[in-house]
């Protein structure tokens, strides 16, 4: 009895180890390739598909091989490149790629790691030779985004067969050498300086102009008061002389006697010392008489 419950125990044990290996788990990120004697025989959750979940396979023939349905990253650093002024430059770039054919890459590369380091190669290679191309101003601060389109069209066409789809490629970092680095900064200074000169001297330019403008205007516009200022000045007087005509007709004494009296405030300033004698103190009645007599033309 004794062995025949540590028999039925080994052959439950048997049959429980059995059923968990007869089963497996598709996540939703992963996708599966399923061998059969070492062949691959069918995909699960390819890209494209939905088919993550609980899946079949028969124990010890056929077995599972997991592989990333994410965009997987690779980093790729100190990569010496040769521009085409001659100059070195040490560049990092990344590398963000994906498993588009799980079948063709499981035939050509098997896992991941032996993919990465082929496409690492493959990386280096077309780096160096589209950078290569180029002046080192140009991958610095020019047309970094068109080389890096063009970087991963080339890697994308020969991997094409290797069902690996390339999603993009940057450059993190483009350092040159220190000797380099400064004749470059110091070219791109020397330009940049020259720029800012000639926007200075057109703006200069076009100050002046303003200036000018403005003082045509403004001496346009004096000249214009002042022969307003004239015309409304001769109307005034005009108009003065009209009413004082007037009023001398109708008094003509009178405005002799007050133009006898100024004539006399005139003659006589302050501080002026007068010697007259006693019968002659009237000193302004000679004034008045004049004025009398020319009819007030003093």
């Amino acid at each position: 009895m004794r062995t025949f419950g540590w028999l039925t125990i080994i052959i439950a044990g048997a049959v429980l180890l059995v059923l968990m290996n007869s089963f497996f788990v598709v996540r939703q990120d992963e996708q599966a390739l399923m061998l059969q004697v070492g062949e691959p025989k069918q995909v699960f959750n390819a890209p494209g598909q939905d088919q993550a979940g609980l899946y079949f396979k028969i124990p010890m023939f056929q077995q599972i091989e997991k592989l990333d349905k994410k965009n997987i990253g690779l980093d790729i650093e100190n990569i010496e490149v040769l521009a085409s002024d001659q100059r070195r430059l040490t560049v990092d770039a990344f590398v963000r790629w994906r498993i588009k054919d799980p079948l063709k890459f499981y035939q050509r590369f098997r896992n991941e790691p032996a993919a990465a380091r082929q496409l690492q190669q493959i990386t280096n290679s077309n780096i160096r030779e589209a950078l290569g191309d180029v002046p080192v101003p140009e991958i610095i601060s020019g047309q970094r985004s068109q080389l890096m389109d063009r970087i991963r069209e080339r890697v994308n066409a020969q991997l094409t067969e290797d069902g690996i789809d390339i999603v993009d490629v940057r450059i993190r970092q483009a350092d040159l050498p220190t000797e380099v680095a400064e004749g470059v900064y110091s070219r791109m200074q020397s330009a940049r300086l020259q720029e800012a000169q000639r926007i200075r001297a057109e703006g200069e330019e076009k100050a002046r102009l303003i200036r000018a403008q403005a003082s045509r205007e403004k001496t346009v516009i004096e000249a214009q008061a002042r022969e307003q200022a004239e015309t409304i000045r001769g109307e005034g007087d005009a108009k003065s002389t009209e009413v004082y005509a007037n009023a001398y007709n109708k008094d003509p004494e009178f405005f002799r006697f007050q133009r006898a009296l100024i004539a006399c405030d005139k003659a006589i300033q302050q501080g002026t010392q007068i010697i007259v004698a006693p019968k002659s103190l009237g000193i302004c009645d000679e004034f008045i008489d004049s004025a009398r007599v020319n009819g007030g033309s003093r």
